[in-house]
């Protein structure tokens, strides 16, 4: 089977009436030649904790916060002094994982938050 995935994205910003950008992405499609999907909510604490996901290569991927005051980071490994992803209060981080992270780990900014998600085994 070809094009499992979907993917539908758009940002606009408007800061007055005459000064606005927007970029959408609308039902792109792409092929997923794995099969696991890894789909759920994780109470995500102030100490860094392993994202568990199943073997294979990790590919798209969406996560939402569900706090309303704090942020996560994603981190690339344990132990990172750099995060890759920031998903702020009530935001969404859709991307895909880059072919170094294989062990990725969430950490919540100072209170524990909840985190939904869906990740595509590439």
């Amino acid at each position: 089977m070809a094009n499992e995935i979907t993917i539908s994205a758009s940002l606009a910003v408007t800061k007055s009436d005459d000064d606005d950008d927007d970029l959408s992405l609308i039902a792109q499609r792409f092929n997923q030649s794995g099969s696991p999907v890894l789909k759920g909510k994780v109470s995500v604490a102030t100490s860094e904790q392993a994202l568990v996901l199943p073997t294979g290569t990790l590919g798209w991927s969406i996560f939402r916060n569900l706090d309303y005051t704090n942020y996560v980071e994603i981190r690339s490994a344990t132990g990172a002094s750099n995060d890759i992803i920031k998903i702020p209060a009530r935001g969404v981080a859709l991307f895909y994982f880059g072919s170094d992270v294989t062990a990725p780990y969430i950490v919540a900014n100072t209170a524990a938050c909840i985190v939904q998600f869906l990740i595509c085994i590439a």
